[in-house]
């Protein structure tokens, strides 16, 4: 990109530009596509384009392996505002301001001039101009990036060395909870930017059709039945884990169980409750001592099941 082009760059009424696309669309097709990656997040879905057809940043919370990433991807995707649909930026606690928003090359401009393609790299705030930004995992930016970030939300520009460039995009963010390792609290500026929806984990029914859909998939071409008895088990576990203020990933628990199933099938026979055990101890993410909590925990809960 020229800088020289960068700073001559039009407004673009993104609110509107959502609001034509939903029109378009229809919010059911829109519904519709996210359905077909995840399942039993259709108000969260509903949220997020209403705040987006006002102007509003959207930050999608909750605990990980819930599939917020992957909504936001597939709004993204669906929306379509430009091409490609969006932007991803991975967020992570090293980012600068810079990282955001590009930097010009001295060097470089010195010895070709400011509008050589390598004097300016443009940051993600800056290509995003027109599209949909996504912003995996925002509350891990430091403070000097959540900076930059708020200057580009409440400004609509992003300042380089003294260049002024123009910056307009929808943007999805996913944030893990604050008790999470490694993460910021968002500046009490930047958070009032934002519309905050809460991803949940889903109700039971629909928990126990995503685990099996999940597995299912995962397990590809492999013939192996899926014993239902070991679903309710899982079910069961996941809200008893909760309610003991252990959360879990859905994603994990749905590796785990077309990993007991696939282990099951490598020996010729059905998956049984020691198999679902072993997979639960070697997919979910926690340390020797969360594990041993819910490994008893599955205990219990495969005893009532």
């Amino acid at each position: 990109m020229k800088l020289s082009e960068l700073l001559q760059r039009e407004p673009v009424n993104i609110p509107r530009l959502v609001r034509e696309r939903v029109r378009k669309l229809g919010v059911e097709e829109i519904v519709r596509a996210v359905n077909k990656a995840l399942r039993g997040l259709d108000d969260v879905v509903l949220d997020t384009l209403s705040g987006l057809m006002i102007g509003r940043p959207v930050a999608l919370v909750g605990t990980v392996g819930l599939g917020k990433s992957t909504l936001a991807k597939v709004i993204a995707e669906t929306l379509a505002l430009s091409d490609p649909p969006y932007v991803m930026v991975a967020c992570h606690s090293h980012m600068t301001a810079v990282d955001l928003t590009g930097d010009i090359d001295i060097a470089v401009a010195l010895q070709t001039g400011l509008d050589h393609p390598l004097a300016y790299i443009p940051g993600p705030l800056v290509t995003a101009h027109g599209s949909a930004l996504i912003l995996d995992e925002i509350n891990r930016l430091n403070p000097y990036a959540q900076a930059a970030l708020l200057q580009a939300i409440q400004e609509h520009y992003v300042y380089v060395r003294g260049f002024r460039i123009r910056t307009d995009f929808a943007l999805i963010a996913t944030a893990n909870p604050s008790e999470y390792e490694g993460v910021y609290e968002l500046s009490e500026a930047l958070a009032d930017r934002f519309k905050f929806v809460e991803v949940k984990l889903p109700d039971r029914e629909i928990l126990r059709s995503v685990l099996i859909w999940k597995a299912k998939e995962y397990l590809g071409d492999l013939e192996a039945e899926i014993p239902p008895r070991l679903v309710d088990m899982l079910v069961k576990f996941t809200y008893e884990a909760e309610r003991a203020g252990y959360p879990q990933s859905v994603r994990s628990l749905s590796y785990a169980l077309a990993d007991a199933v696939a282990r099951a099938w490598s020996q010729h026979r059905s998956a049984g409750v020691r198999d679902l055990k072993l997979a639960l101890a070697a997919n979910l993410p926690h340390t020797s001592e969360v594990k041993n909590v819910l490994v008893n925990l599955f205990e219990k809960a495969a005893v009532s099941a």
